[in-house]
């Protein structure tokens, strides 16, 4: 592995880099400590549980890769909490020349008139022009936070209703009976959650997300957001 200055001296060249490469000086562009007091001050009453199998505040997920492959869900949990007008992308990066379209989705955010890029599954926090001169994202979403919430508040205020047969619902039943241990603990656990759906057009404000939310809203603002991703919605 390069150091930085090796690295920055292919950059300037314009040699590709390997992901690694592009990872260690994001990395190494430090943001000033007072730019993650922000976020982490901002996401403190945001709780996530990922499958049941890893749950925390979304820094100690993001530090255990725990969010890797939950872009959309964590973008738009986090989102809520930050300015009405800071906005999610979903788009393209290339990351390398392995992986030249990953799809994804980032937050960028404005703090002290200075935008940076919120990437909590890639873990990156940076500038956004240091993110856009190395992953070169070809963006083709964009949805405000303002637009997020109100899609959020809207769903969990008004849960929709799951059509089911009669046969469908027999079968639940069932279940529910031949489980009843389990489904007591589980609605104890998951006592007022609201599985939200999403279509599939990046543009939308919960694009692709089927995930369980319990929230505290007071005052048309999302004050405390209990966020539980699921594979599939219902």
């Amino acid at each position: 592995m390069f150091g930085i200055s090796e690295i920055l001296q292919k950059l300037s060249k314009k040699k590709p880099l390997t992901l690694a490469e592009k990872t260690k000086i994001l990395h190494s562009k430090r943001v000033d400590k007072e730019v993650i007091s922000y976020l982490m001050k901002r996401l403190a009453y945001l709780h996530i549980n990922v499958l049941g199998k890893s749950e925390g505040s979304l820094f100690d997920l993001m530090n255990n890769k725990a969010l890797i492959g939950w872009c959309w869900q964590t973008t738009e949990s986090a989102i809520v909490f930050l300015n009405d007008d800071d906005y999610i992308e979903r788009g393209y990066l290339h990351l390398d020349a392995d992986i030249p379209n990953y799809y994804h989705s980032w937050i960028c955010f404005n703090y002290n008139d200075e935008e940076y890029v919120f990437d909590s599954c890639l873990d990156f926090v940076c500038k956004k022009e240091d993110y856009y001169q190395l992953l070169k994202p070809q963006v083709v979403g964009l949805v405000s936070a303002q637009e997020v919430k109100e899609a959020l508040i809207s769903q969990i205020t008004t849960p929709r209703k799951v059509e089911c047969s009669s046969y469908e619902q027999k079968a639940k039943d069932y279940l529910r009976a031949l489980c009843a241990d389990f489904y007591k603990e589980y609605d104890k656990e998951h006592k007022n959650e609201v599985i939200v759906s999403g279509p599939e057009d990046a543009n939308a404000p919960l694009y692709r997300n089927g995930s369980g939310y319990q929230a505290v809203i007071d005052k048309g603002q999302i004050r405390k957001l209990k966020a539980h991703f699921y594979y599939t919605d219902c």
